[in-house]
């Protein structure tokens, strides 16, 4: 008969652990339920005495999971519950359902933890990297009012919308980045490899060249003599930067520069201005109160300056102040925006409010897209075509007089 490990909490609260033989794991949980005991975990037991699933196998699967996974997740159970199927069925559903091995260790997890007795939104919060913290809480104000369904419902349509968002800020700046790189390579590559059959040639005719060449002539003998040297100074820059980034004061510049480069920064800009308004509308529309919406807000952000923004503002709400005051003394909310927030909370229709200034916000963002790109575009062209058309002109000028020279 299988076996399986749990954790439980006797009457008075104390913590206890063991082992309970059990045809199934839901007969185990009704067992321990039984005997007074609450079920806080339960994992079947292998052969050798061994968790089938442990912890860190878990986690690991839980970072190959991705979020389009949890969207259709979160859109099929909406509609399993609706129609009145047991959340333990649909996560059953679910599990065989899905294609994706790492998704299906998750939701074997989740499972199991819904039938020993716990409530799903805590089964889903064990795995932060895979549910957001958005998501625990919606579903957790599903849990308390009685609308599950409707909670998963937003849940999908709130990820499907970061989604898109996500994809819009990454394609306006791909471009751009890939044009940067492409325009160091070629340069690389001329000076490397094209320069230096050209300067064979006039150094031994001995011939003056002009001012342009002359200069790349002797940066490609820096790059090509000096290389280990450029190496080691790249490899130290990349590792000094990204140990840099994950110090609060490489976060900070980082978040800085973010948003004061000219055109990128109303990139930015718009898309934290999004990610709040969207996340603060679809919860305070949950029911969620407006301190934890806040925390949640402060989570998705990312970006320091909003951050600090959004702690002064869940001091002012702790102290009795309304959730505008502190937004009206900030410069990272524009003006109009806070102007509608402080009407929602006049009239009593804050979540109303923030959708709204949520679609707004998206609408804008979409067009900020647009125009960033078109203008970014133009821009990259010319500094590619400025810095290869040097290059080729340098090259250019000699070649006019190449027969004179290879004459002698």
């Amino acid at each position: 008969m299988p076996r399986f490990s749990y954790q439980v909490r006797d009457t008075q609260g104390e913590l206890g652990s063991g082992v309970v033989a059990a045809s199934t794991m839901e007969e185990a949980s009704k067992i321990l339920r039984g005997e007074g005991k609450f079920v806080i975990k339960l994992n079947e037991v292998g052969e050798e005495g061994q968790d089938n699933d442990s912890t860190m196998s878990i986690a690991q699967h839980a970072r190959r999971v991705r979020r389009s996974e949890v969207i259709f997740f979160a859109h099929q159970m909406s509609i399993m519950i609706d129609t009145g199927v047991p959340i333990v069925e649909g996560l059953e559903s679910m599990t065989e359902q899905t294609g994706s091995r790492h998704f299906r260790v998750v939701l074997k997890d989740v499972m199991q933890h819904v039938q020993s007795g716990n409530e799903f939104s805590a089964a889903l919060e064990r795995h932060p990297k895979v549910f957001p913290p958005i998501m625990i809480s919606l579903i957790r104000a599903g849990e308390f009012s009685g609308t599950m369904g409707t909670m998963l419902t937003r849940v999908s349509e709130y990820l499907s919308k970061e989604a898109k968002i996500f994809r819009q800020a990454r394609g306006a700046l791909m471009y751009p980045t890939f044009m940067f790189v492409m325009a160091i390579a070629v340069v690389v590559f001329l000076l490397t490899v094209i320069l230096p059959k050209f300067a064979t040639i006039y150094a031994d005719r001995g011939a003056t060249l002009p001012w342009p060449t002359r200069f790349l002539l002797g940066a490609s003998e820096v790059a090509t003599t000096y290389w280990p040297a450029w190496c080691t100074l790249f490899a130290v820059g990349v590792i000094g930067t990204v140990v840099g980034l994950r110090t609060d004061t490489g976060k900070r510049a980082l978040d800085w520069l973010k948003l004061h480069i000219p055109l990128v920064r109303f990139l930015f800009t718009q898309l934290y201005l999004t990610r709040g308004c969207r996340t603060l509308g679809t919860m305070t529309s949950a029911g969620v109160s407006l301190l934890d919406t806040i925390e949640i807000v402060r989570q998705v952000t990312r970006n320091k300056y909003y951050e600090d923004l959004w702690d002064d503002v869940d001091d002012a709400l702790r102290q009795g102040l309304q959730l505008s005051e502190p937004l009206f003394k900030s410069s990272l909310i524009p003006r109009p925006v806070v102007q509608m927030i402080r009407s929602g909370e006049k009239s009593g229709r804050i979540g109303d409010v923030t959708v709204k200034i949520a679609e707004f916000t998206e609408a804008e963002f979409d067009q900020t897209v647009k125009t960033v790109t078109q203008m970014l575009e133009p821009i990259m062209i010319c500094f590619m075509g400025g810095v290869v058309g040097f290059v080729a002109v340098a090259l250019l000028m000699p070649i006019f007089t190449i027969s004179k020279v290879v004459a002698g």
